[in-house]
């Protein structure tokens, strides 16, 4: 048997172990929502760590980073969110998570509708979550499907090992939900770490051994078509200052509003979880992606050259025709591992929100009508083979490149949520009206600056759309009212619960400190 008929032997282990691990709780997470789309409620700070980090870090990041980082320099460093997505973490997620523990929410819908007091505005924001979650889901797979067909030399071709991630990804999240979802995502987190690590300091070693990196450097340097690679604004001058930050909003700031990661703020056991996120989710992420920089701007300059074409293929080529197969292989593993957290975790976010937040809600709740909660989960199960067979058909397109077709789409469009998630956990006047206005505003001027209109003062669709979408909130806020009911139930008591517990912890505190200074003035 050749190496490459081992390495898909190893793949189809793989996924067989996966599959296995998905239906190991089918029955526990059979019992009830809750279960089957947060595991209770239960997820431990190293498992919510993991898991968040890495569902972050996609296929995109493994393969569609360094081919960015390859093509338009080491400006594309910009797009690492942990710097802020801790902080966010902290200041939104732990406000989301008093509400999610107080009203039993689940999804990113459950908040806003009733926060908005709107059935109007969560079904909207319901459909354009959906919507947008296929295609970056596709791209999980496109990068899977691609990277199969490269490391086996065709053995087993695109579509094949893309209908194999589909039936994998499918098949691990019906069988287990959030559970299995997130403790294969610790897994998948230091397996992706571990393999990063070995590339890298194989290849450094191997073909820089008199200097290492800084001989690498040194190449890139000599060259003058490759040294802009490692300077601002790149060899293309997409990181202007307006470049930039256009980077920072889509992958840093908005990152906390995207579906799966705002679902990670439901999932979590107790508070303390929050503080450790604060720092430990930017430390990951820079671990992760000081590695990931090293391939796309040192490393696959220094050994392809300048004349790659097919720039998403760069990693592939380098674990392939630069590495023993063994690498190839773990390389690959590495793969499925950022791609199949994103897949899954955003398909459990879609599954969630189509079947209990517009099937279940709109067919039973708002009519009164009850249902088993092991039917929602039915309904959740059904619904993800349909989302399946509709990314499928958009991984059948193809689009040019993996970083264009999920920052053109995907994210500007989730982060549309983030002004009236924002405004609606900390300001009082904020409106149902607003909501409306500001998302609706923010999608359109994605749309036309994404599809009609090139983007003015080379700033990205995605910041225009931040800009209108945040000053329309305000501005329609001020002429309307909130009800008075909503602002107790969402900030009041919300305020409540959290500075109500320090002013008491805080007199706790208080008084040990008094009684043991009496106690050191006894003695």
């Amino acid at each position: 048997m050749g190496v490459d008929q081992l390495i898909v032997v190893g793949i189809l282990l793989y996924s067989g172990v996966l599959v296995y691990h998905g239906f190991r709780s089918f029955k526990e997470t059979s019992k009830s929502s809750e279960s089957f789309f947060t595991a209770d409620r239960g997820v431990n700070p190293f498992v919510l760590l993991a898991t968040t980090a890495i569902s972050v870090f996609s296929a995109l990041a493994f393969y569609g980073a360094p081919a960015a980082l390859y093509r338009d320099g080491i400006g594309f460093f910009a797009n690492t969110g942990g710097m802020v997505a801790g902080l966010l973490f902290v200041v939104i997620g732990y406000r989301i998570w008093i509400l999610g523990k107080e009203y039993g929410f689940l999804t990113p819908v459950d908040y806003l509708r009733s926060r908005y007091d709107s059935e109007g505005y969560g079904l909207l924001v319901a459909i354009v979550l959906i919507l947008f979650i296929l295609p970056y889901v596709a791209m999980q797979l496109i990068a899977i499907g691609d990277a199969v067909s490269v490391t086996t030399h065709g053995f087993m071709s695109y579509l094949p090992a893309v209908a194999l991630a589909t039936i994998v990804v499918s098949l691990h999240i019906i069988g287990g939900g959030m559970k299995s979802v997130a403790w294969m995502d610790a897994f998948h987190f230091v397996l992706g770490i571990g393999t990063l690590i070995v590339l890298v300091t194989y290849l450094t070693l191997t073909y820089f051994p008199n200097g290492g990196l800084a001989e690498a450097v040194n190449i890139i340097m000599d060259d003058p078509e490759l040294a802009p690679l490692l300077s601002h604004p790149g060899p293309n001058g997409t990181f202007n200052w307006q470049g930039s930050l256009s980077t920072v909003l889509t992958a840093a700031v908005a990152t906390v509003v995207w579906p799966h990661i705002f679902m990670r703020m439901y999932v979590t056991a107790n508070k303390e979880t929050f503080k450790m996120m604060s720092w430990a989710l930017p430390i990951s992420y820079l671990f992760v992606y000081f590695f990931i920089v090293i391939i796309g701007t040192i490393l696959a300059p220094a050994i392809l050259g300048s004349g790659v074409t097919n720039t998403d293929s760069i990693v592939s080529i380098l674990s392939t025709d630069y590495a023993p197969p063994i690498i190839s292989f773990l390389s690959l593993l590495c793969l499925f591992a950022f791609g199949v957290s994103t897949a899954d975790s955003l398909l459990l976010s879609a599954s969630a929100m189509g079947s209990r937040d517009i099937f279940v809600h709109h067919a039973f709740e708002l009519k009164g009508k009850s249902v088993d909660p092991q039917r929602v989960v039915t309904f959740g199960r059904i619904l993800l083979v349909i989302l399946m067979v509709l990314i499928l058909i958009i991984v059948a397109s193809r689009p040019a490149y993996i970083v264009d077709y999920a920052y053109s789409l995907s994210s500007p469009f989730f982060a549309q949520i983030l002004p009236a998630t924002v405004f609606g956990l900390f300001w009082k006047r904020g409106t149902k009206e607003a909501a409306y206005t500001g998302t609706i505003l923010g999608l359109i001027v994605t749309t036309v600056f994404t599809f009609f209109i090139p983007a003015p003062l080379g700033f990205s669709a995605l910041v225009w759309a931040l800009l209108a979408n945040t000053v329309s909130y305000v501005a329609v806020s001020y002429v309307t009212k909130a009800p008075a009911h909503v602002i107790d139930r969402y900030i009041t008591r919300i305020d409540s619960i959290i500075y109500s517990g320090t002013a008491v912890n805080n007199s706790v505190d208080h008084a040990l400190s008094s009684l043991n200074e009496r106690k050191d003035f006894k003695g």
